[in-house]
């Protein structure tokens, strides 16, 4: 028998199904990444869906099976709207960054609330004005390296120990070597880079508008994460919405 699930979740991809419904992707709090289908969604007058979009935040009701793929949901509803986010290009597309590479780095039925808090957070200070997008966005890429078990060494390195006032990523195993130990191939960060890295690691994100790096610094910095996050977890370099944010931030 089916059983009746609730949780708040953020609205990863959706996909039209037939004439009327959509297959939604959602990473739930409770529950980690569940695939459900909308039957009707797509109906006229449905307000279904506009509920379920990317990166909506909501509450769902579904009815789970054990073995199913895709799951059926019953309803949903609004918990925070992000109206900010369609007002302006460069966070709206930083937001589909945001859950894209969520979408990419974590398994179905794989409950992670940490991350369901910074999800949420993120998108939350992505819609406010004033932010500076590009940031938000550099903490967000490195915390969720963190949640995942990735986050990269910042204070020595990874290969003699040393402490680092400069550094560079080996591509050959992903760690943050000193000038001592780095490849000539390596992903470099300057001092003010690695500086900028470390007051994002220990910084609150309601804090994040006292971090102002200059623009040479957040491009190797932003250049830095990407690899980092390409390095370790597969198909990451694939995602359009990296691409296009690429064109929208430079």
């Amino acid at each position: 028998m089916p059983t009746p699930l609730s949780s708040d979740a953020v609205v990863l991809r959706v996909i039209n199904y037939s004439d009327t419904s959509l297959i939604v992707r959602l990473f739930t709090e409770q529950f980690g990444k569940v695939t459900v289908i909308a039957k009707g969604a797509r109906r006229p007058k449905q307000a279904t869906a506009g509920l379920l979009q990317p990166p909506n935040h909501i509450t769902v009701w579904y009815q789970h099976k054990e073995g199913r793929d895709i799951q059926t949901l019953i309803k949903s509803e609004f918990v925070e709207r992000y109206a900010g986010l369609t007002a302006d290009l460069a966070r709206s597309t930083a937001a589909m960054v945001a859950v894209e590479m969520l979408d990419r780095a974590v398994h179905d039925y794989d409950p992670h609330p940490l991350l369901f808090r910074l999800i949420t957070a993120t998108l939350r200070q992505l819609n406010q004005t004033g932010r500076d997008v590009a940031v938000v966005l550099h903490f967000y890429q490195l915390h969720l390296a963190r949640q995942l078990g990735f986050g990269p060494r910042l204070s020595s390195c990874g290969q003699c120990g040393r402490p680092m006032n400069k550094a560079s990523l080996d591509m050959s195993n992903g760690s943050l070597l000193c000038d001592r130990c780095r490849t000539q191939e390596g992903i470099r960060l300057g001092r003010p880079s690695l500086e900028h890295l470390r007051n994002l690691d220990r910084t609150h994100i309601s804090k994040l508008d006292e971090i102002q790096p200059n623009d040479k610094t957040k491009k190797e910095v932003e250049n830095f994460l990407l690899n980092h996050l390409y390095f370790h977890v597969d198909g990451m370099s694939n995602l359009k919405s990296i691409k296009f944010w690429r064109q929208v931030a430079a």
